[in-house]
This record gives structure tokens, sequence and C-alpha cells, in this order.
């Protein structure tokens, strides 16, 4: 074998326009070269031209298997992988190592041992192993066992049955064969070569020359995003000043690919990244990515993995797909149905009940989806079939899922999308090629493959081989670029850390010299990946961030003796940062009052609208004028609304059978159970008929054990209380102010013994006696109840806290002793400090701040003037329209556009 010094690029098209056999080490290598030879032979202008022998030569090395009918039963790599996964279960079955493996991960493990140890012709005994070793081995051979049994033709002994039946078998052989970009050879290619080259072919090792005049050097950064920007402007300087082949080696790829991909949109195609433009032409980067990320290939796996119930993220993302059928025809009534779904506030729900609600909708019909509901329909029924089959079955049934549901049909295919719909296609066949290895699958079990299948296959567009080509330093062996920068240069990228592999002895490994089997060996290879990148192109830039995953990092000191060089780059013209240097001089336009409320106009939120206006007058226009608000996000279980609900009503039924005092202390301890039982059962069945989905078993006992823990406490502080009864439970009370006109429900009115009233509120949340005393009460429902009340009658207002641990009431009165917890106005030490002097002074007060309260929401005023940012804009939703953040950015309000 000859070593092809000093021939360029052109040299080997050359050989190849002659009839030569070209074989790459990888894939990209063998489009490139393909690419070139196009451009050569265009050049001299040439309409039609034979294709070129440039081949993968593992592809190269399959068609010749099969020319010398060696093929028939090779198996593919997903074949051996499946392969593999059986005879590892098949060992491990009910053992330790059964419940604790990663079976996909241990299988490509033991695939990849496999295959090395073919490569180099050897093999080891049990004793000079480790456990996990002896386990191998004991995998190996059942492995080997299902090969036989399946009459399957290993692929690891690919190339030595190759080199042995060419050694005699009558071939169509080149005259001569180029072995294009290989940094080094595994044993079993060189005893190929040598039974080539005894056949009489001529072999020659190429790899592309060095340029002879480089120049290159290195920089840091503080992060990756700034590493990655200063990447972007200078590939983008090169591109506007005609070059047509700029490299990008990334040394860890999964790290850096989303950052890499965002940023470098945002820096050479940011007309891209608005909605409705397409896919940008100017720049393609040849970046690959993982077929399962694809917007249309994820909402298939979306659609499939549906199961009896479904979480409300998967179900809001179906409504919210374009490749969902009847997305254009029901986009709005969908978002309408993501809304009030949330609005539910539950994780998951059954998909009957998701059905129903697509097809009825909410209120009035909100968010009624036809089409929407035929699709979940379709996907109910297939639930019914979940017998086990063989993966081409499957494959078949997801295929006929999916066109039933009219997947992807409701839109116009790009040409991306397209490509992308083909190679789904192409996957659902690979998992029915799985057949013939493969034991009978769940359902569930032939989509984890699918979708395992999905994530491992890179999806690269056709023509992605453009002038920006982002690749891996493997990737990037025997390709020549006008420009080139290495990207994530540190310490730990290169030389690498030394991966032997888990399975292997590593004695073994390094005795042998195997990929990645120690450290010297992967000096040894940096050094030959450093000699190779440098003179792949005349300009290289060297760059490594400062600060990665929290940890600070050197340079390689592989690149130590480059210069430190400071490289051109063009402004970024990120759109965000482009919008905030922009010179314009912008008119400012401030308006806090929006158009005051009609007189017949009703506004919905009650006692809500005075409390959002105390606390921030925007966020009160917003809410309840405007009707902005955040979507709801659903939390595990019941959330505190649906909590401090089930109180309310627990209550509200166990008092309007009890009704006073002396019934309460009468009640024995049987009775006391049976009516406590019956009022929990009660409120958790009204619960149920709301959310319209039953509890489920194991929660419904949790919320029974903890409403009964509430009430035997709570009923303890009413048990110590004066006499009383209870006059009103859950009753309106209508409050108008002007046009504004106020419906709450006051939770509970008690008459004491001498006839006056208490009006007590139900809490199941922190409270404080000061978000009454303000000038703007931010807790107002107590003090709007006193308005409609006579001074004389009125005794006090209360809030019961009924919380477990912590129940009992905190309120003020006409005076002391009138209920445990509740003070006494006159006297009150946070009411002198205000200038309130008794009750009859607190509820002028009151009723002074509610009606300015409401006078301010009927005018429109709407300032954003949070009283307390901390208590008004913690849990507010309304940040992006409101824009308060701005003011602690040295701008105040009136620079709020």
């Amino acid at each position: 074998m000859n070593d092809a010094q000093g021939m360029t690029e052109q040299d080997l098209l050359a050989a190849a326009e002659r009839g030569d056999l070209v074989l790459t080490v990888n894939r990209r290598l063998a489009r490139y070269l393909v690419q070139a030879y196009d451009t050569r032979l265009r050049s001299q202008g040439r309409i039609v031209w034979k294709a070129p022998s440039i081949l993968f030569h593992q592809q190269w090395q399959r068609r010749l298997y099969e020319e010398l009918g060696l093929g028939h039963r090779l198996l593919s790599s997903a074949q051996a992988l499946a392969l593999w996964e059986r005879a590892i279960r098949e060992e491990e079955q009910g053992g330790e190592a059964d419940e604790l493996m990663r079976l996909a991960d241990a299988a490509r493990t033991a695939d990849a041992a496999h295959g090395l140890l073919c490569d180099y012709d050897v093999s080891f005994a049990p004793e000079q192993g480790s456990d996990d070793h002896r386990a191998f081995l004991r995998w190996r051979r059942r492995w080997q066992q299902l090969c036989e049994a399946g009459d399957w033709e290993d692929p690891a002994f690919l190339g030595r049955k190759l080199a042995k039946a060419l050694a005699t078998a009558q071939a169509s052989l080149p005259g001569t064969l180029w072995l294009a970009g290989f940094d080094e050879l595994t044993p079993i290619v060189e005893n190929l070569i040598q039974v080539l080259e005894n056949r009489g072919v001529t072999v020659h090792r190429w790899q592309q020359p060095a340029c002879p005049s480089v120049k290159a050097g290195r920089v840091d950064y503080a992060d990756v995003e700034e590493e990655l920007r200063h990447c972007a402007g200078w590939v983008r300087r090169l591109l506007e000043q005609g070059q047509k082949r700029v490299g990008i080696v990334v040394f860890d790829m999964s790290f850096y690919q989303r950052s890499l991909q965002r940023i470098f949109r945002e820096e050479l195609t940011p007309a891209a990244l608005l909605p409705g433009t397409g896919d940008e032409k100017a720049f393609n980067l040849s970046l690959g990515t993982p077929l399962a990320r694809e917007g249309m290939v994820f909402a298939a796996f979306e659609l499939l993995a549906l199961g009896r119930t479904v979480s409300l993220d998967r179900l809001g993302f179906l409504l919210r797909s374009p490749f969902i059928w009847g997305h254009a025809a029901e986009d709005v009534c969908r978002g309408v149905l993501d809304r009030e779904l949330r609005a539910l506030r539950m994780q998951e729900l059954p998909l009957k009940q998701a059905q129903r609600f697509a097809e009825q909708g909410f209120k009035k019909g909100a968010g009624r989806c036809d089409i929407f509901a035929r699709q979940l329909a379709i996907i109910c029924e297939s639930l019914d079939d979940r017998e086990p089959r063989l993966p081409g079955a499957w494959a078949i049934h997801f295929a006929e899922l999916l066109d039933r549901c009219q997947w992807s049909r409701d839109r116009t295919l790009s040409s991306r999308d397209y490509q992308v719909y083909v190679a789904w296609k192409e996957l659902l066949a690979g998992l029915g090629s799985l057949d013939g290895v493969s034991n009978p699958l769940t359902r569930d079990e032939a989509l984890a493959v699918l979708r395992r299948q999905a994530g491992e296959s890179v999806f690269q567009p056709e023509g992605s081989l453009g002038r920006v080509q982002v690749l891996g330093p493997l990737e990037a062996s025997g390709m020549q670029f006008e420009a080139l920068w290495l990207v994530g240069v540190h310490d730990e990228a290169l030389p690498a850390a030394s991966r032997p592999n888990p399975f292997i002895p590593p004695t073994l490994q390094r005795r042998l010299s195997m990929p990645h089997a120690d450290p010297s060996r992967e000096l040894a290879y940096g050094r030959i990946l450093v000699c190779r990148l440098l003179g792949a192109a005349p300009e290289v830039v060297v760059s490594w961030p400062r600060l990665l995953e929290g940890r600070e990092r050197l340079p390689s000191p592989l690149f130590a003796h480059l210069p430190s060089i400071t490289p051109l780059v063009m402004e970024s013209r990120r759109p965000a940062r482009l919008l905030r240097a922009s010179t314009v001089c912008l008119e400012h336009f401030r308006n806090d009052v929006g158009p005051a409320l009609p007189v017949h106009e009703r506004v919905s939120g009650g006692t809500a609208i005075l409390k959002d206006q105390a606390l921030c007058p925007f966020r009160a226009f917003a809410r309840h004028r405007l009707g902005a608000r955040a979507l709801e996000s659903p939390g595990p279980g019941l959330d505190g609304l649906d909590r401090g609900a089930l109180v309310h009503r627990m209550l509200e039924l166990f008092w309007g059978k009890t009704g006073d005092w002396r019934s309460l202390v009468e009640l024995d301890p049987p009775r006391w159970k049976q009516r406590s039982d019956e009022c929990i059962d009660r409120a958790l069945a009204k619960l149920e008929e709301q959310r319209c989905v039953p509890l489920s078993p194991s929660q419904r006992r949790l919320e029974v054990a903890r409403l009964e823990s509430i009430l035997s406490e709570w009923l303890e502080v009413e048990a110590n209380r004066p006499d009383f009864s209870v006059i009103s439970l859950e009753s309106w009370h209508r409050q108008r102010f002007g046009p504004l006109l106020l419906q709450t429900r006051i939770d509970r009115m008690d008459r004491l013994a001498d006839g006056s009233r208490v009006i007590i509120d139900y809490k199941t949340g922190q409270t404080s006696l000061a978000d009454w005393l303000g000038e703007r009460p931010t807790e107002p429902q107590l003090p709007l109840y006193t308005l409609s009340c006579s001074e004389k009658v009125l005794a006090a207002v209360a809030f019961a806290r009924v919380r477990r641990g912590d129940c009992g009431l905190a309120g003020l009165g006409c005076r002391e002793g009138l209920l445990p917890g509740v003070e006494g106005a006159a006297g009150h030490r946070q009411l002198e400090a205000r200038g309130v002097a008794d009750w009859s002074a607190l509820l002028d007060r009151w009723r002074q701040a509610l009606q300015g309260l409401a006078e301010e929401f009927c005018a429109g005023q709407a300032v954003v003037q949070p009283l307390n940012e901390q208590q008004a804009c913690a849990r507010c939703d309304l940040h992006a329209l409101c824009r308060v953040a701005e003011r602690g950015q040295g701008r105040d309000q009136g620079d709020l556009l």
C-alpha cells in the first residue's frame, strides 16, 4: 500500500474520473468528494457524466459481500442491536442486573466490544476478566447462538469473511483503489487490503495535503455564548467576502449543537426567525439533527403515545401542532380548548374524557373541536388492540393509525418536511426489519424501540453540503476549507479522556492499542488530529470557553504552540441587540387612563376587582377590562384552589345540617362521625362533578384524611366560642359603585346571643389584619360585606383560619370578647396609628377606601403602580404586558412603551 504524498484533491478526482475506486472513511467525505467531482466536470462544460465510484468503505464492503453471494442474511445495525438486547434479556432474566441495567445502552456497548474483538481477531478467557467481562462473554455466547439459530450473518465478521472469500472467489475488483481520509486502519481493514493487493489491486492511501501556507492562532472567550457569537461573526465576514467553503469543527457536538443552531440562525439568517418566512436559503448549515426532534416526527410520536390517561402537556402540544389534522380549520377553537383544559388545573385526565371535552366543548360550546375529537376517538379505539406482535406488524399498525388520523395531511409540505416524511417511512420500514430477530412486543415496547431508533437516526436534508459546514473532528477527515474554526478545544476535549470499553479487559485493550484504550493512545491520536486540522485551511482559528458548565477550562496543550490572536468578526446582528442599540428616536406616549366603564357594561371578577385595583391599577384594568391573564399551569394532585373549595363546601354542608352552637356541642361521637363523613363525601362528589374527572382511590383517601383532620380541629375552635347560630351560608352579596356592580358570596354570617351579627370569611392560606387597614385594602372581601349591614347590627368581621395545625379566628369588632381571637377596634394599636378611633370610624374608613378604589376602576385608571412589588408583582402574570421590570433598568414609568 502506497501513501499518496503530495496528491491534491484534484489529482484524486482525476483518478476517479479514470475509473479508479475511492473508498472514504465516512459518508460525509464521500458526499464531499462526489460534490467536488460534479463541480469539476461541470466546469469542463460537461452536461452528462457517469457517477464516480466514490463510496463509504462499509457500503462498498456490503456491496461486494452481496456480489459474492454472502450477504443474504447479513444483519443490519438495527437488527444487530435488537438481537443483542434479546440475548442480554434472556441471559439476565430475573437476575439482579435485570432490574438495574439500561438494556439499550448495554446492548450498544456489547455490540461495540464484540466489533473490537472481531476487528483485532482476539478474545479472552472468563478468568481474565471481572464480573462485567464474564457477563459480556455470556451475552456474546447467547448472541452467537441466536445468530446460528436464525441463520444470520454477523456484521462484525464481514471484513474477515470478505477477505477470505476474495482470496479465491471471482469478483469484479478495481485495478486501483484509493483509501481517502483514513487517519489509521484497523487490523481487519489492513488484512483486507493485503488480500486485494495479492489479487493485483493497486492500493493507495490518500489524505488531503496540508495547505502550504497556514495562518493559525488561538483565542479564549468567557463562555460558550460569547465563543459562538464571535465564531458566527467571523463566518459572516468570510461569506460576505465571497468565501465558498467555511468549516466549523466542534469538539463536543452533543453539548454545542443546540446553542450553535440558535446563535448561527440569529447571526447568519435572522430573517428565518420571523414566522411565515419559510426556510432561509442564503446559508445552509450542514448540521444533522436526530430525526425524533423534527416537528413532524415529534408530533407523530406524541399522537401514537396517547394512552388511556393523557397528560395535559401532551394534549396541549397536539392541539397546537400544525402537523395534526384540522389545525388550520380549528386553530381558534383548539386554542380555546387548550385554555379550558388548563383551567381544570389537572396534570392528566382520561383520554375518553378529553375526547368528550373536544366533542362538546365547555360553557356554551367553547372549545368544541370536532376534527380533533374524531382523532382522539380513533386513538381510543386503537388502544383496545394491545396483543403482543412482531415489530413489523406494529409498524403497519402505527402507519395505518397515522393515516386514519390524517397526520401531516393538513398542510403543504416544504422540501424539508417531505424529506422528513420519507425518513419517517424508512424508519417504520426499519422497525419492520426486526421481525426475524425479535420476539413479539407489546405496543409500548414497540413504540419505545421506534422512538429510540428515531433518536439515534440523524436527519440531514439533501443539499446540506453548503458554504458553511458544521461537523465533528472525525467527520472533517479528508476535507479542505478556505477557512476553518475549531470550537471548544479546551484541555478536557483534546486530548480526549481515555474511554476503554467496559466489557473488554483494560490490559488487553492497552496491549493491542485499541481505540480510546488509555491516555497515551488518546494523546497519540490527538496529535494526528491536530496535524490534520491545522493543515485543512489557510486560516485556522482555535477557540475555547474559559467557563464551561460552571467550571474553569484551560486551552488544549496540543495547541499551546499557536500564538494568541483576535479574529476579525462582524458586529452582531442578533435582532434583540439591534433593537436595543437602535438610534431611532422613539416618541414616548404615556397614557395611564383607559376608557371609563360604560354604564351598562358587566364586569366579572367580584372582590378581585377591588383587590387588584388596590395592588396595582394596571393589573385591575388588564385583567378585568381587557381579560388578559396567563394560561393555568397544572400541578400534581389537587392545587390550593381545589383544596380551599373542598374546605368551603364541607363547612357549608356541615353547618347547613348543624345550624348552631348548641347542636354542635350536643353531637355525640357516632353522630359527629356520620355527619362529617357525609359532608366530606358530598364535598368530594361536588368537586369531581365540577372537574368532570373522578379522583383516584389513593388521592381520595388522602383528601378524606386531610378533611377529617381539618374539620375536627376547626370544630374544636367553634365549640369554644360563646353561643351563636348560623343564619346564612354562601349567600350572594351585591354592591353597586356607580356603573360597577360587584357580586360575591359571603361565606357565613352568625347571630350572637345578643342578636348582633358576625361575618366570617374562611381562609385556608395566610391571613393578616394589616391587609384591611391600609389606605388601599388588599383583602377587601370582609370590608365590602360591611357596607350592606347596619352599624348597629354588625358586631365584628373575622377571618377563619381553617388550616391543619393552625385553626383559629382573627378579626376586628365593636368590642373585645365577642369571639376568640377577635380584637376590639377601640384602642387597637394599628388603628390608632392610622387615626381610626373606634368601630364606627373603621367602617367609615372602609367605605371611603372601597368607594375610592371602585371610582378609580370605573374611571379607567390603569397606571403601572404596584402598591408593594413583593405583594403585587411576585405572583402576577402580566409582567410582559406592564413591563414593570424596565423601571429597574434606569427607566421611569414614562419610558414604558
